[in-house]
């Protein structure tokens, strides 16, 4: 018969115990099971000693096999530490309900570039308060490979932020402790750059050169309502309503790549917004009535790169020092700022927070700093 448990030892105890039916004997020896578990084995209810022996003999011989120790010794399985390139796939996978297409691209976008070549094959539990000190030495020290230039301390102090949300997520759902909580941020390489704005008389200056109507209407309507360019790409000629727009939706093409894909999603804020139009856009729409289904490029949208190609073009030839597109965005809140704008109309025009707008977006004229000045006396 093949062998259904090991015993190591032969010996074993007779037990006797009093029944209905008078005295017995019990057997209890030690076995382990096939699979390396050590337990109590008990064959019970004999009348004599003789018989109990006799049972135990008998089992011994047909089901057991004699050998030394426990033959299936139970091996420690060393828990294996997971590193962290195998740990943020699972991180970016917890995102998808909480954040946009967008972001989750952004965000493993920074992690392929700032984290995975320096780290991703380390044991999330190795890193510690040093290894991050050096992490962040080195990403201080990269340069954006398209213009040779130190990525900005804001940029750097975002992927920062990016990899302790990452860390501190591993924290909460593994208990792996965040020490770049620990890591101070370094200093200030340069100082802060200033935001480049352009005040209306020079939009008009640069709008007056813009021959192609759509661009006219395209770069009027981002000027005159400091609306974020996929805000306005995606508009549709049912979303101009008089002298209201509708803003509920946004083209991106971050998750996708090119100028020749693109994906409508929701505004950056979640917001769906009917906000009034000024004279000068009303003017405007009351020319240019745009295509369909996207009021600028018809069929698609218009492409980013041409966006920017063209922007580029007509500032050359209204003698403007170039600006970003975005920057018409900055315009035209600090034009309403000059203007004596309140700053929660503000936000409410341009979809942002109140927080943000005087923190970002606070950038007054130069006129305004000397009328200040001029009143202190």
């Amino acid at each position: 018969m093949p062998t259904e448990y090991y015993i190591s030892s032969t010996k074993y105890n007779l037990q006797e115990r009093m029944t209905r039916r008078g005295k017995v004997y019990d057997v209890v020896f030690r076995i382990v099971t096939l699979d390396g578990v050590e337990k109590q084995k008990r064959l019970s209810g004999f009348a004599t000693k003789t018989l109990a022996k006799q049972a135990y003999t008998d089992f011994v011989t047909s089901k057991c096999e004699l050998v030394k120790n426990n033959p299936i010794k139970k091996k420690t399985v060393e828990k294996k530490i997971p590193t962290v390139d195998e740990l943020i796939p699972e991180y970016i996978a917890s995102l998808f309900n909480q954040n946009k297409a967008s972001s989750i691209y952004s965000k493993r976008k920074s992690y392929a570039k700032f984290v995975s070549p320096f780290l991703g094959e380390m044991p999330i539990d190795r890193l510690t308060k040093e290894t991050l000190y050096q992490w962040q030495d080195e990403i201080w020290k990269m340069k954006n490979e398209r213009n040779e230039q130190f990525y900005s301390y804001k940029y750097l102090c975002n992927v920062r932020a990016l990899f302790s949300t990452f860390l501190s997520w591993c924290e909460t759902r593994y208990g792996y402790t965040n020490h770049l909580r620990e890591v101070k941020k370094p200093k200030k390489r340069i100082q802060k750059t200033p935001m480049q704005i352009w005040t209306r008389e020079q939009f008009t200056q640069f709008i007056g050169v813009v021959d192609d109507p759509v661009y006219h209407a395209f770069f009027t309507i981002l000027f005159y309502t400091g609306r974020r360019k996929g805000e306005v790409l995606a508009l549709s000629p049912s979303d101009i309503r008089g002298d209201k727009i509708v803003f509920d939706k946004s083209i991106t093409r971050k998750t996708l790549g090119t100028d020749e894909t693109y994906a409508v999603t929701s505004t950056k804020a979640e917001k769906s917004q009917i906000i009034p139009a000024c004279k000068t856009v009303q003017k405007e729409l009351e020319t240019f009535h745009g295509a369909s289904p996207f009021l600028f490029g018809g069929e698609r949208p218009l492409g980013d790169n041409k966006v920017r190609r063209m922007f580029r073009s007509y500032c050359d030839k209204a003698n403007l020092a170039p600006i970003r597109i975005h920057d018409l965005r900055h315009s035209f809140v600090s034009m309403l700022i000059h203007m004596g704008a309140n700053f929660t109309v503000i936000a409410d025009l341009i979809s942002d927070t109140v927080d943000q707008v005087i923190k970002t977006y606070g950038h007054m004229y130069e006129s305004d700093k000397q009328t200040i000045v001029d009143k202190i006396g």
